[in-house]
């Protein structure tokens, strides 16, 4: 739970580690945060412990916070929780609200299939759509899982599809789960994330390249999102 006096801190956080600012691994310390934003030692570590109760930032008592380190192991897991997850939301969408869905994807659907200015708007616009229309908890354990697979799947795209394919396999997942006909939703969902799963260590290998070049080589050991 976040007060919400911690809320601004949390969403400003939130956006960072979501699009990426914060290199793999790196630690993430209250006092940096405090001369970086305008908010006090205690919000910023309310959103802190919020965002690794969230598992999207690691913490260790004793050590501190910490942005996730790239794991193949790690991100396979959490892609196949997120596959699920997806499902299982499909199957809790009463058929009285599948016609509401498809009328928000008309309206949302050119904003979610074009490039979004930062990975954390596109994952507020997604998980917004699942929250308002798909059943809880499933919606909530969703927007989190799609947040924490978010930059992972962003550098999938950069190093293998370049076109985009996040905004484009939402926009096509929601619109099926949507549909009044049968349709392969299983099948479908479950091709797009086995080839993400196949080349997660091509994609990590890349990633680390990259870095290294960069000058960060220091927050590498098996890498996360």
């Amino acid at each position: 739970m976040i007060y919400q006096t911690s809320r601004p801190a949390y969403q400003a956080l939130k956006r960072k580690i979501v699009d990426g600012e914060f290199p793999f691994g790196a630690p993430i310390t209250v006092k940096a945060l405090e001369s970086e934003f305008e908010f006090s030692a205690i919000p910023i570590r309310e959103a802190l412990i919020a965002l690794a109760a969230e598992d999207l930032i690691d913490f260790y008592p004793g050590r501190g916070f910490f942005n996730k380190r790239l794991d193949a192991e790690s991100i396979a897991m959490r892609l196949e929780f997120l596959q699920n997850l997806l499902l299982a939301s499909a199957a809790t969408l009463p058929d009285g609200r599948k016609n509401l869905v498809r009328k928000r994807l008309l309206d949302d659907g050119i904003r979610l299939r074009e490039p979004a200015n930062s990975i954390f708007e596109s994952v507020r616009l997604i998980t917004d759509i699942l929250d308002t229309y798909f059943v809880h908890p499933t919606a909530i354990f969703t927007r989190t899982a799609i947040a924490q697979c978010a930059r992972y799947l962003t550098i999938d795209e950069q190093k293998h599809d370049p076109e985009g394919e996040i905004g484009k396999a939402a926009f096509s997942y929601l619109w099926l789960a949507s549909s009044r006909q049968p349709v392969p939703l299983t099948e479908k969902l479950g091709r797009f994330f086995d080839i993400r799963k196949r080349r997660i260590v091509d994609t990590i290998q890349a990633v680390k390249e990259r870095d290294l070049l960069a000058g960060h080589p220091m927050v590498f050991s098996g890498a996360s999102f």
